[in-house]
């Protein structure tokens, strides 16, 4: 596994880079400005780890723009990352062996739960199978039993996730950065109440099929 390091600190680098190295993971250095900024533009990597600085938040949205499903993760004084936008996790800095594998646990674990959602970046082909029923992404149609059933924008990038993992889980955090950009207490409501919609969808028009909520897992539709 290779990782993108953003730091200019000498000895956070060495001494992350030995700790990785144990753990068969290759750090991959960048203490300029532009560098980083063509690395994540190239994004040949697994994960990425920035240290706080004066571009790390430029760095945050392109990362997040051009490589949505590889992990990004900031570490720094705890006041210094608080506001920082569009990072999967922030850790803040201690210089000690239980905060190093701290962040590497982050990065694998990260990493695990994109995969369902990597094949999502590649464009979806205009009909998804699912069950006895076809969905088009593109027009926001389910076609089942010589039906059409038009969906919302929202409601249709729900189901656009679900479907092309049909019988698979998939994180419900997955489809709230997906759809809503964000994880918060008040998206995950506006999630449950779609969710809902979808149900009532399926069984308005005869549809035996079901989204359920696997409890630490995620939704899975089957």
């Amino acid at each position: 596994m290779n990782i993108i390091l953003s730091s200019q600190n000498v000895n956070f680098i060495n001494d992350f880079t030995k700790l990785a190295k144990e753990n068969s993971i290759e750090i991959i250095s960048i203490g300029t400005e532009g560098l980083l900024f063509d690395s994540i533009n190239m994004g040949d990597v697994d994960a990425f780890v920035f240290e706080n600085s004066n571009y790390v938040q430029k760095a945050l949205d392109l990362a997040k723009k051009k490589q949505p499903y590889i992990p990004r993760i900031v570490i720094g004084k705890e006041e210094n990352i608080v506001n920082l936008q569009n990072a999967n996790t922030y850790i803040p800095f201690s210089n000690t062996k239980n905060f190093y594998l701290l962040v590497i646990k982050n990065i694998n674990s990260y990493k695990e739960s994109f995969k369902s959602l990597q094949k999502l970046t590649i464009k979806v082909t205009e009909q998804i199978k699912f069950g006895n029923c076809i969905y088009n992404p593109n027009k926001r149609v389910i076609l089942y039993n010589g039906k059409e059933i038009g969906l919302s924008e929202k409601t249709g990038k729900i189901m656009e996730i679900l479907t092309s993992n049909f019988g698979s889980p998939v994180k419900k955090e997955f489809i709230l950065e997906r759809v809503w950009h964000k994880d918060d207490y008040y998206s995950s409501r506006s999630m449950d109440v779609y969710i809902s919609g979808i149900r009532k969808v399926f069984q308005k028009n005869g549809i035996k099929m079901e989204i359920r909520n696997i409890k630490g897992i995620g939704l899975i539709l089957e």
